[in-house]
This record gives structure tokens, C-alpha cells and sequence, in this order.
């Protein structure tokens, strides 16, 4: 039998209301909260206030970071560093989807150690306990409170790189369904799209054991069938989508991702596109191009739980999501680029994988989706 290997130190409270319920247990873990979050959902949502009035109420210490970016880049983490220190905040509430998530965590490790958050691109130790971080995931799709990542983009670099350190990761976090009754149908879609990809990837790399598979199946399961019904408005799909998003995120918590998120990086990185819905659109190519090189058993295993590739291209069609490059305004000429921004993408995803791309199979793959 495979070796096994599972880690969480996360308190999980999944629970209509939950923010209402539980968030004052912060002060368990602090004396004042650094609040980090995006531009806008927090605040038209109405969340802001029933945070502001549980803190007034009990009496809890707080500032407001509220400039992540969509994408966030290192500039970015680094001024909410500096804003934490100045405000002597020793508590990280990160509220939102995957960009305040992982710009809280990556606040939390550098406002305990010196240098530079690129210091830590990759798997390097912090010499300091970073500060403790409560989760408060907004979307369907990042699964960021359980896993010891943050994702941040280098604009040196031209890509994206990755946090890996199990001590960002969450000390608990609360996944109140009721969020979900604000984010748009669009949303819901490419987040728990997002979330489907974690889970396929997690599945096929070669790192993956038991109990990853076991999270990423059943998070595949609870996504196909419930992902078009939460589009719908239907609650208790929502409930079971954003569950799955949490599978997923213990799934790639042991194995990390594969290449659809390094390839799906270039379109976020060139055009801008939403994270989720690039996943999304690279996902078939991606199966197809690994059932012909050396994975068509693990595909034909991963088609019994989703269905064909083929109906998969179906259901992101139905959902409102893109299945072409062209559809999202890619010309060919920009397909050397895409090539050149995947491989960059993919570095770490190739560890992960039964063989190293070369350019003509990324060449082959992003074709196909053009």
C-alpha cells in the first residue's frame, strides 16, 4: 500500500450564519485583527457591517485592509505588510475568494519575518511563527483556507509563483453558505470550476495517495452534480458546491496542481481572464492531450466519475463558460506568447507529473483550444 500523508491544523465551522456565530472567536487568537479583503464584494454585500458590528459588540480591535487586487502581485502583499506592522495588528482575518485569502496569508508570514515575500517563493522555512489567520472564503472555488499555498503574481518574472508552507495555513475557518446568495451566476460558475479543476488535477498527479483521492472524488461527484443547480439559485446545491471546494482544497493541500492551472496562468497573466474560467477552458485540452501520452488508464478511471471529455466540454458550455480561445478574443499570433507564459507557469507542475512537456506538446495542447 502507497504511504499517506495528511496534515490540517484548520477548525472548520461550515454553518448557515456561521460568521454571525462564530467569528468572535478571534479573540482566542489576538488582541487586534488586521482584516484583509478585496475592493468591493465585502462591502456591497453588506459583510463589512455584520463584521464591524460582531467586533463593536465584543469589543475586538480591528484595522481594514481592503486593497487586494483581483490578481494580486508582491507589491501588493508587501504594502499590506507594512500597514499591518504599522497598525500592531497580531491577527489575520481573510475574507473573500482566493486573492484575500492568500494575500492574508502571505501578511501573515512576513509581518513575522524579515525580507521579502519573494524570499519565500517556493518550499522555505520562516524563521518566525507567521500570525494566526482565520479564513472567511467567499467564493466556491479557491479551497485556499485549508491549504498551505498562496499564489501571488511576479510581475519580474512574468508569472505567477507559489507560497508553499504549512504554517500559513489557517488556524480555522468559516464557510457560511450564505455568502453565495451574493456572487453572480458567472461567478458560481467559474469558482466552482476552479474548485473542479483542484480536484481532477489532484486526482491525476502522481503524488496523489488515499485519502487525496478520496477528497478529490468526492469533490468531483458533489460538483458535477450540483454545480448547474447552484448556478440555478437552488441553495442547498450552493451548500454542497462550496463544501466540494473544501474537498478539493484537502485534495491539492497533499498534492498540488498540474499543468491546467500552469497553462491557465498565461491567460490571466496576458488578458486578464478570471482564474477559475481559464482553468476551465484549458481542462478538456489538457485530459485529451493525457489520455494519448501515457494516462489513458487514470482519464478512463476519472471519465467513470465526471463522464466523457467530451461531455465535459458540454456542461462548461451549458454553465456559460468558454470552451475556446477564440471565444475570448485570442488570435493566433498571440499563441507563441501563450506557449512561452505556460511553460514559465508550469515549473513546478512538471514535478507532479509522469513526464516533462516539451514546447511542441504546450504548442499542441493551446492549438487545440484555440
Amino acid at each position: 500500500m502507497k504511504e499517506i500523508y495528511f496534515y490540517t491544523p484548520t477548525k472548520i465551522y461550515f454553518e448557515r450564519g456561521g460568521i454571525l456565530k462564530y467569528l468572535s472567536l478571534v479573540k482566542n487568537y489576538g488582541k487586534k485583527v488586521l482584516i484583509v479583503s478585496g475592493k468591493n464584494f465585502i462591502f456591497k454585500s453588506g459583510i463589512f457591517e455584520k463584521i464591524k458590528e460582531i467586533f463593536e459588540k465584543e469589543k475586538i480591535n480591528y484595522a481594514l485592509f481592503s486593497k487586494v487586487n483581483p490578481e494580486p502581485d508582491t507589491e501588493n502583499v508587501e504594502e499590506g505588510v507594512e500597514f499591518c506592522k504599522k497598525e500592531k495588528c497580531d491577527v489575520i482575518v481573510a475574507i473573500g475568494g482566493g486573492s484575500p485569502l492568500d494575500v492574508g496569508k502571505c501578511i501573515a508570514l512576513r509581518a513575522m519575518n524579515e525580507g521579502h515575500i519573494k524570499d519565500f517563493f517556493g518550499e522555505v522555512e520562516c524563521k518566525n511563527e507567521p500570525l494566526p489567520i482565520i479564513a472567511i472564503p467567499t467564493t466556491c472555488g479557491t479551497g485556499s483556507e485549508v491549504t498551505r499555498y498562496a499564489v501571488i503574481i511576479d510581475k519580474l518574472a512574468n508569472t505567477k509563483k507559489t507560497v508553499s508552507n504549512e504554517k500559513i495555513m489557517p488556524v480555522m475557518a468559516i464557510l457560511d453558505p450564505n455568502v453565495l446568495d451574493y456572487l453572480p451566476e458567472k461567478l458560481i460558475g467559474a469558482t466552482g470550476m476552479d474548485a473542479f479543476c483542484h480536484a481532477a488535477e489532484s486526482y491525476l498527479a502522481i503524488n496523489s495517495d488515499y485519502i487525496s483521492k478520496f477528497f478529490a472524488i468526492e469533490s468531483l461527484k458533489l460538483l458535477s452534480g450540483n454545480l448547474k443547480k447552484a448556478i440555478n439559485g437552488d441553495k442547498e446545491s450552493k451548500e454542497k458546491v462550496f463544501l466540494a471546494s473544501t474537498f478539493a482544497g484537502y485534495a491539492i493541500n497533499r498534492t498540488g496542481t498540474i499543468i491546467v492551472h500552469g497553462i491557465a496562468y498565461s491567460l490571466t497573466i496576458k488578458y486578464g481572464i478570471h482564474h477559475g474560467t481559464a482553468n476551465a477552458l484549458f481542462l478538456p485540452y489538457v485530459l485529451e492531450f493525457m489520455k494519448e501520452n501515457e494516462y489513458q488508464e487514470e482519464i478512463k478511471e476519472l471519465e467513470k466519475i465526471v463522464g466523457s471529455i467530451s461531455e465535459l466540454k458540454n456542461f462548461l458550455t451549458q454553465i456559460g463558460l468558454p470552451i475556446k480561445l477564440r471565444d475570448i478574443g485570442v488570435k493566433k499570433d498571440d499563441i507563441e506568447e501563450l506557449i512561452d507564459l505556460s511553460i514559465k507557469g508550469c515549473e513546478r507542475a512538471m514535478k507532479r507529473m509522469k513526464f516533462v512537456l516539451s514546447r511542441e506538446h504546450f504548442e499542441k495542447i493551446i492549438n487545440s483550444a484555440f
